[in-house]
């Protein structure tokens, strides 16, 4: 059993669909200080404070403790969170008829062994039709999704080409956690 200190249900979906037993503990991650220096390194950093605020909070009281965080990276642009519908506008329409990456990084602790990983998909999409756009947009339904994107929704349709995995692009690969369990 391990604990996924998220409160995502995208991830929470995917240890489902892997059969990894869990249990998931929400917290409230402050990202903000975590600087945006390079694509590479933002969404490692990102999960190191994650993982050291969940500890300082509850010490060791858990074993297998699992935490990930995804950046979408587009024209050198490192995109979190939208704050609001138009900066999820700007995020999305920078994405539209580009290539998008999705960054995800995972770190696992436990009392055997560490993992720390990080993974990339790439999209290429076609270019998001307007009145979709606005539907998406008003619907809500990109709030806490990194570069307001839904691979799995919104953006699916105009997938032209993929490079890497769906699990990555959806906030954890599960791939490699399932390989050490």
């Amino acid at each position: 059993m391990i604990v996924l200190a998220s409160s995502s249900e995208s991830r929470a979906q995917i240890l489902r669909d892997f059969n990894i037993p869990f249990i998931q503990i929400s917290m409230d991650y402050d990202e903000t200080s975590t600087q945006k220096t390079s694509p590479n390194s933002y969404s490692m950093n990102v999960v190191i404070q994650k993982s050291k605020q969940f500890f300082s909070k509850f010490k060791k009281q858990y074993d297998n403790v699992l935490f990930a965080d995804s950046s979408v990276i587009c024209k050198g642009r490192i995109l979190g969170k939208a704050k609001d519908e138009d900066e999820a506008w700007q995020m999305l329409d920078l994405q539209s008829g580009s290539l998008v990456s999705v960054y995800t990084a995972m770190k696992f602790v436990s009392t055997k062994f560490d993992i720390d990983a990080l993974s990339v998909t790439t999209f290429k999409f076609d270019i998001f039709q307007k009145d979709d756009l606005e539907k998406y947009i008003k619907s809500g339904l990109w709030k806490d999704k990194a570069g307001a994107m839904m691979c799995e929704g919104f953006n699916k349709k105009y997938i032209l080409q993929t490079h890497g995995n769906k699990s990555t692009a959806m906030g954890l690969n599960a791939q490699i956690l399932k390989a050490f369990l």
